[in-house]
């Protein structure tokens, strides 16, 4: 039951991907027009939208393995890993729509940052880890 958090999180990122597939396209066709008020850097924009589409991918994946090798991931491994998909991304769009905070990122975003890419390490290190022992052990 748990696996299945991945899949449903898998597909909120590919969802939130195409959104942004959208607003490039309408960024780039229009860049003068009032969506760019709201979204001031475009490149990183375009890197929420790389990195969602890479944490669905990489979630289907995890998935997957998960069911090949009968592995039910232990809940704080699925949460590191929802929440570190999901977290990064939209840490990109946060930037995206106010670009200040590459250059001078306040307390609360660094901590954010910070706490996003290790959840995001944990997670997936820990589900590489799972597998790589299944695989081993089929050996």
């Amino acid at each position: 039951m748990a696996n299945e958090i991945l899949v449903v999180t898998g597909s909120l990122c590919l969802i939130l991907a195409l959104i942004e597939a959208w607003l490039l396209v309408a960024l780039a066709t229009n860049p003068a027009g009032g969506l760019s008020r709201w979204i001031a850097d475009f490149g990183d924009l375009v890197k929420s939208h790389i990195d969602y589409l890479l944490m669905a991918l990489f979630l289907f994946v995890f998935y997957l393995l998960f069911a090949q090798f009968q592995i039910t991931a232990p809940a704080w491994l699925i949460g590191a890993l929802g929440l570190g998909s999901l977290g990064n991304p939209a840490l990109f769009l946060v930037r995206a729509m106010k670009p200040d905070l590459k250059t001078a990122p306040t307390g609360w975003f660094r901590g954010l940052m910070g706490g996003s890419c290790v959840l995001t390490t944990i997670g997936y290190v820990g589900g590489a880890w799972l597998i790589t022992v299944a695989a081993l052990e089929r050996m």
